[in-house]
């Protein structure tokens, strides 16, 4: 499998939030993406209703599965527990057909792996009924064919003995010694088969079988007749209907052994009415009699017959006797003819009723012939007049059509002689059959004693590996009349695909294992509904072009989960151009073709799916280095400013710049790199493929500068003119700003993110920009070394974004701001510094900046520019500084109560105080204006400190049942157990996080029954001992424990079911506290200081995928991973300088496929033993230098894994001025940030 470099792996987290599900609502981009650019606006303002309502009623959707892609491991667990959870809640009755799937996989360890999931699923669904397990190619010699009594033995087999099994040792016996028990078992079974051979011979088949043919041989010539008075104990008059087949040759045989019939009496009168009674009797039964009444009755009377002594002998059921006679009598179907088919009117015209089988209605054709050529009274003469046959009557056997006749008078009674000699030799298949079935029924019997009542029905699961069942209807029919199986399970390789097939029932396809498999049915499922007649071929087709790379199948399922409703000749357009097209080899005589081309035709099928907006933002990215992580909000505010999405208003156009951020995203042509704790995608990352394709597109439409590299590019606007060389430094543009003024002047975007070239005289250069960029609309400072804000900010009047946070502007510099187009001021810093007081005051003329819809992290001077926040109408997103003063928190409720129909996030940073806060309301003179809560429409609350007076908590929260809050962040707000009880009637909250000296008892309880959309938990503080889970947060999936050293127990941890992820930060061993999970399938370690002992607790977690080992994580330089530690990792990430050396032993980690290790040190260290990794794809390094050795260990590898190296970028270090550049091009997964 080929992973196209540079693509995020398949890990990740669910979208569970108000805000994503409403971004990302699958009716907008459906219709955006389906209609043309002209009329794509239209299509999304139909359905901002419905997005709305999806929003408030769904937190983890469909859509947030694409976020966290299953594995095929998954993928084939959820398939197999569906339908165990199916098989579990039917009882299928003795002789139905029993439910059956295969799963197809690729290799041995993953049957035996599948098998023992199995068998654990069907324990927990049904703790009183029996599994078995079979390991196939353990027991049973591959040369044999395997058939029916040998499963059933094999079943047996393992029934009789608890010691352990072939199966569970192999590995621990020679290959000579595996084939000895095979031969030892061989020999087991035929001593068996041997005995009840012999029970089978006391049993007098043979007679039994000797009289029939007996009978058979009398009725030649006419000898013996069927004694037409018996005929009334027939109410269908089989016999009569049927005599000229070898069914009903033997059926009328059975009726002679019972009735004893008058050898050779002439036909009487009498006899002669009856026979004419019975005719019509026919024509009016004609539309009941059907070839499995026939069966039926035939099998009973042969089951009377082969069953008359009574004995212990085995016992065939009649359902046994009824399949015999269907493998040794099949049913022919054959065309009716015109005239029939004009005479059964009734049959056509309903499909309710039995129909008469073909050759039935020719049985009765002859009987009306007969009648036709019958005169009452007569004697019987030779009719001289014969008709000459026609097509249809040639196709019957010759022997059929013979003349019976007696004497020399034809008899319409006698059956002729050759049709009695092939029913005969019929006899003696069933003869055959039946001992099979009889050798057959006597394992079953042994098995059925084995068995308790009390154990139900069982399930059987065959691990056959390379091994396939010879007759498997024979089987399946097996345990369906056994009635003591419930379903049964097939394991199979790849190579026997058809035969998997044959294994499933109800039809259906087996499941795939592997990852071609998943996309499957991942198509299937998602275009189900949409789906037209001839359409499902054509998805798996497509599929199948592209199984040899798995972006093309991302972006192929992608496209589909945006628009299921895809037309047939879309799909057939695209298949056609994902033929090879052959090219020329040079190194070789056969023709090759270029995976790089499909991958294109793909992309170019999702990219022009896109409206014209949104394709002109996904070329926007090209001004952006491969894989650099580029944040939401920066691209928001980009592609607004810059015109490439344009609406009637500024909150409109941001509304749809996220749409489009959600739509590319989950068309997969941009990867989620941070994922915030509400699930919204905080930033993403380009892949080297897509990256490459914009890139060339971008260049050919001059969006982008040729002239200036990536590393300058993304500074600037687009269709900038800029006259600055590839090799110039940013240093270089400030030098020539007034030389390039008429240029510059143009120039609506200046991102100066992370550059450090204001230091000293520097410092001008804000100034300049001030003087000489006056039509900038985007100004980041963010990250940079400015340490003041010049007055000529404010000749900066378009200006729409202005973002200093992490800089050393004083607190003072943004008093005099005025800027009255500013719609988001953007202060602070993203990670507090202890002590710092570098917090921008809020602007003294605020109450003028009307179009303010963010203001982010300022510090409130007094309570008057509190009163004017609360006329910013527009203003979404508010952190504010305040100190506890009763004017400021008034004036702050009375702000947050005017814009209650606004406001949808709140950050409130109060005093650090170790004073508990009191329990008692605020006085009234703070309520004043908060006397009645308003309906607020909050999605995010974050508290920081407390006051004396009250806690804001309460005041915020309380009586409010609009609240849509969905994530709450407190610190410093000294709660105990009971306030929290105002939280556990908000119904909508995803992420609750407790940081330090937030929480102050001892003991957290989520009590039954509370925070039932609860997925994120964070908890920081040594003070907490005890966090129980007593029936309440059983949604939650991540639990972050943050300098918790004071956790001594997470009773109830165990028993949440939806528990994946599992993050320690700076804690001391407190690994031991989920020791009983067994679900997690992501780990994170930060400052742990593990030691290698402490780290294998972590090593038996059975569905752990993920391992992050971050800085201080463990206490030794080397890790080494030991046999049958991490069964199911496939992702390992490193990213600690202190970490040298990895070590993987032969079967440590079988399933690890990706390896991500950056490292400081210039040099990567050791990492040996990765020859021992059957699975490995990929390795990624970031860092300066990887050893030859290692390399050559790569290069030595048996699935040539991809090695992507990234080095530092020169350029970056040359300029000087991005400090956190060099990490950009770690972790191109999807990680949850804390942010």
């Amino acid at each position: 499998m080929t992973l196209a470099s540079g693509e995020p792996d398949r890990y990740g987290v669910e979208v569970p939030a108000k805000e994503a599900a409403a971004a990302l609502s699958p009716t907008a981009e459906e219709q955006a993406s389906t209609s043309s650019a002209s009329s794509g606006d239209e299509k999304e303002k139909s359905n901002d209703e419905l997005m709305l309502a999806m929003a408030t009623t769904n937190y983890s959707g469909v859509r947030g599965t694409f976020y966290q892609p299953p594995t095929p491991e998954e993928n084939t667990r959820m398939k197999l527990a569906e339908w165990i959870d199916d098989v579990a809640q039917r009882h299928t009755a003795e002789g139905e057909p029993i439910p059956s799937v295969a799963i197809v996989a690729l290799d041995k360890e993953e049957t035996l792996a599948i098998a023992k999931e199995a068998s654990a699923m069907w324990k927990k669904h049904c703790p009183s009924r029996r599994s078995v397990m079979v390991d196939i190619p353990a027991v049973h010699l591959f040369a044999r064919a395997l058939r029916t009594r040998d499963i059933l033995y094999y079943i047996l087999r393992k029934l009789q003995s608890a010691e352990p099994q072939p199966q569970q040792q192999q590995g621990q016996v020679s290959e000579d010694e595996t084939e000895k028990i095979k031969s030892d078992i061989r020999l087991e079974k035929w001593r068996l088969l041997n005995q009840l051979t012999e029970q089978i011979q006391v049993m007098n088949l043979d007679n039994k079988f000797e009289e029939i043919k007996n009978i058979m041989e009398k009725m030649k010539g006419g000898q013996l007749q069927i004694n037409l008075k018996q005929m009334d104990e027939d109410p269908l008059g089989l016999p009569e209907s049927v005599k000229d087949k070898p069914l009903g040759v033997l059926l009328q045989a059975l009726w002679q052994l019972k009735h004893k019939p008058a050898e050779g009496a002439p036909a009487t009168k009498q006899d002669l009415e009856r026979k004419e009674d019975t005719i019509r009797d026919l024509e009016r039964k004609e539309d009941t009699i059907t070839h499995e009444a026939i069966i039926k009755e035939t099998a009973k009377k042969l089951k009377g017959h082969m069953e008359e002594d009574e004995g212990k002998a085995i016992r065939l059921n009649e359902a046994h006797y009824e399949q015999i006679l269907r493998e040794v009598f099949p049913q022919v179907t054959t065309k009716k003819r015109p005239q029939i088919q004009e005479q059964a009117t009734a049959v056509s015209t309903t499909s309710t009723i039995i129909l008469v089988e073909d050759q039935i209605k020719e049985m009765i054709r002859k009987v009306l012939q007969e009648k036709s050529v019958h005169k009452p009274g007569a004697e019987l003469q030779e009719d001289k007049s014969t008709k000459k046959p026609g097509p249809a009557d040639l196709q019957e056997d010759i022997s059929v059509k013979k003349i019976d006749t007696v004497d020399g008078i034809q008899s319409q009674h006698c059956i002729p002689d050759a049709l009695i000699e092939e029913t005969i030799a019929k006899i003696r298949e069933i003869e055959c059959t039946m001992k099979d079935q009889l050798q057959i029924k006597g394992i079953m019997d042994k098995i059925e004693d084995r068995l308790m009542s009390q154990d139900g029905q069982i399930l059987v699961i065959l691990k056959l590996d390379d091994d396939w069942v010879s007759r498997w209807e024979e089987t399946k029919n097996a345990f369906s009349m056994f009635g003591r199986i419930a379903g049964a399970l097939m394991l199979t390789f790849k190579d026997n695909i058809a035969r998997a097939k044959e294994y499933c029932w109800p039809v259906r396809e087996p499941i795939d294992y592997c990852l071609l498999g998943l996309y499957r049915d991942t198509a299937l499922e998602l275009t189900k509904n949409h789906m037209l007649e001839d359409n499902p071929k054509i998805y798996l087709d497509i599929l199948d072009k592209c199984k040899q790379q798995e972006f093309c199948m991302k972006i192929f399922i992608h496209a589909l989960h945006a628009n299921p409703r895809r037309s047939h000749e879309e799909l057939s357009k695209l298949h056609k151009a994902l033929q090879p097209v052959p090219q020329a080899s040079h190194t070789s005589g056969h023709n090759s073709f270029d995976s790089n081309i499909i991958a294109k035709k793909m992309f170019m099928f999702s990219y022009s799916d896109l409206p014209k907006e949104y394709r002109s933002c996904l070329l926007y990215l090209a001004i952006f280095p491969r894989r650099q992580h580029i944040r939401r909000s920066t691209l928001i505010g980009r592609w607004v400013v810059e015109g490439l999405i344009t609406k009637q208003d500024w909150a409109s156009s941001v509304r749809h710049a996220n749409r489009c951020f959600d739509a590319l995203i989950n068309r997969w042509l941009v990867y989620p790199a941070d994922i915030g704790a509400t699930g919204q995608v905080k930033s993403c990352v380009i892949g080297d493929v897509v990256h490459g394709f914009i890139t060339k597109i971008a260049r050919k439409q001059r969006i982008i500068e040729t002239r200036l590299s990536h590393y300058l590019a993304r500074h600037f606007s687009i269709f900038n003119n800029l006259r600055i060389r590839r090799s110039d430094k940013i240093n270089r543009f400030f030098e020539k700003l007034y030389e390039e003024s008429f240029r510059v002047s143009i120039i609506k975007v200046l991102d100066l993110e992370g550059c450090k070239c204001f230091g000293g005289k520097n410092q001008r250069y804000l100034k300049d920009i001030c003087r000489t960029m006056v039509l900038l609309k985007y100004l980041s400072l963010r990250g940079t070394d400015v340490k003041q804000l010049p007055s000529e900010i404010n000749n900066l009047r378009e200006l729409e974004v202005l973002d200093i946070r992490d800089t050393h502007v004083p607190e003072s510099a943004t008093v005099n701001v005025l800027l009255l187009k500013l719609k988001r001021l953007l202060a602070g810093h993203t990670v507090p510094r202890a002590g710092s007081n570098e917090i921008s005051y809020v602007p003294e003329k605020i109450g003028k900046m009307l179009n303010m819809e963010v203001l982010s992290n300022v510090k409130a001077q007094n309570h008057q520019v509190l009163k004017d926040i609360g006329k910013l109408w527009q203003l979404r997103k508010l952190g504010v500084v305040i100190g506890d003063n009763d004017k400021l928190i008034r004036n702050l409720l009375r702000a947050i109560s005017d814009l209650h129909e606004c406001l949808k996030s709140l950050s409130i940073t109060l005093p650090m105080t170790e004073q508990e806060p009191s329990n008692e309301d605020f006085p009234s003179t703070v309520l004043q204006y908060y006397k009645q809560p308003p309906k607020l429409l909050l999605e995010s609350l974050s508290i920081t400190g407390t006051t004396k007076k009250g806690q804001l908590l309460q005041v915020l929260t309380k009586h409010n049942d609009f609240l849509q809050l969905a994530k709450i962040t407190l610190t410093g707000t000294r709660l105990k157990q009971d306030d929290l009880k105002v939280l556990n009637k908000l119904p909508n909250i995803v992420c609750l996080r407790l940081r330090d000296k937030a929480y102050i008892d001892s003991k957290l309880t989520f009590e039954n029954d509370k925070f039932k959309n609860l997925k994120c938990f964070l908890v920081e503080g040594s003070n907490m001992t005890d966090i129980l889970f007593e029936g309440g947060a059983l949604k939650l999936e991540k639990i972050t424990l943050c300098s918790t050293d004071g956790i001594q127990s997470l009773s109830g941890v165990e028993a949440l079911p939806e528990l994946k992820e599992v993050e320690l930060n700076n804690n001391n061993n407190k690994l031991s506290l989920f020791d009983k999970v067994e679900k997690v399938s992501k780990v994170t370690l930060c400052s742990t200081k593990l030691s290698e002992d402490d780290l294998k607790m972590f090593a038996k977690i059975r569905y752990m995928r993920c391992l992050v080992l971050k800085e201080k994580a463990c206490v030794e330089s080397q890790i080494k991973f030991n046999k049958d530690e991490f069964p199911s990792l496939n992702l390992l990430i490193v990213d600690s300088s202190a970490i040298t050396k990895i070590e993987f032993a032969s079967g440590s980690a079988p399933k690890l496929e990706k390896i991500i290790w950056s490292f400081t040190r210039g040099t990567v260290g050791s990492l040996s033993g990765i020859g021992n990794l059957p699975k490995l794809k990929e390795l990624e390094f970031n860092g300066e230098l990887i050893p030859v050795e290692l390399k050559e260990a790569i290069n030595k590898h048996k699935n040539k894994p991809n090695l992507i190296h990234n080095k530092p970028e020169n350029q970056y270090q040359e300029m000087g001025n991005i400090e956190e550049m060099g990490k950009a091009a770690r972790f191109p997964s999807c990680w949850k940030s804390q942010d």
